[in-house]
């Protein structure tokens, strides 16, 4: 079985493929719940426990379809490579930033400097992705848009160019496109009560975009290669 939330009609199929039931008995149930009924359980958590009281417990063989956004020159490289941790990203792209900035002019000080004395150490190794692809694109508030640029790239530009660091961000994104990398890994067990959270709200009459980022959860490899072969597609996005 896989979770898929590509859309929310692929969140549908996955999720009553997932109970053994149709979309409309699952639909029809969530819509009769509520989820703010009881207060010492988060609302995700008290729809997951009704859906599987309605239907039974879901197998324990499942894969999650997860989303990581991010720019490059060429997709490919994530079927060679998979998705790299970012120490390993860092080695080679911080020389290419480099050469990049070049005859450009530092000013001031690094306005990332903060964030980044929080960034030291293997919590922050990532690869990082999103349950839901919408989340991914669109990157609504609180969410970095990794696609308009990534986080180690401003990171990065800060540390050579300080306030100028636009302009080298710039000079990147003119080089690279945004992609989504889709891949699958193996359930741990929190992503389902999420995803039927994010149909529950839709139904409820919330906007496609508003539920996901309200109920959007992650993927944290913690210094792990998301290796090739789970990688399912790489696709080059317009970003508006």
């Amino acid at each position: 079985m896989i979770l898929d939330c590509s859309s929310y009609e692929s969140s549908k199929l996955s999720l009553a493929n997932i109970f053994h039931t149709t979309e409309e008995r699952l639909l029809s149930t969530l819509r009769s719940l509520n989820p703010y009924e009881h207060n010492y359980l988060p609302p995700e958590d008290v729809i997951y426990n009704s859906v599987c009281d309605a239907f039974g417990e879901p197998e324990n063989d499942m894969s999650i379809l997860w989303f990581h956004g991010t720019r490059v020159e060429d997709k490919n490289v994530f079927y060679k490579n998979g998705i790299l941790p970012k120490s390993a990203v860092r080695k080679f792209l911080e020389p290419q930033l480099k050469e990049m900035a070049e005859g450009l002019k530092s000013v001031g000080s690094n306005p990332f400097a903060l964030s980044l004395s929080g960034k030291e150490g293997p919590q922050d190794e990532g690869p990082l992705a999103f349950l839901i692809r919408d989340v991914a694109i669109q990157a609504p508030a609180p969410h970095h848009n990794y696609l308009d640029a990534p986080e180690m790239v401003e990171d990065i530009a800060g540390t050579l160019l300080g306030e100028n660091y636009m302009h080298l961000v710039d000079r990147f994104k003119e080089k690279t496109l945004p992609c989504i990398v889709s891949f699958l890994y193996e359930s741990k067990g929190y992503e389902l009560p999420h995803a039927l959270m994010y149909l529950k709200l839709i139904e409820n009459g919330d906007k496609n975009i508003e539920a996901a980022s309200s109920v959007n959860t992650c993927f944290d490899s913690e210094g792990v290669v998301v290796f090739p072969e789970k990688i399912q597609n790489v696709e080059y996005i317009q970003c508006a």
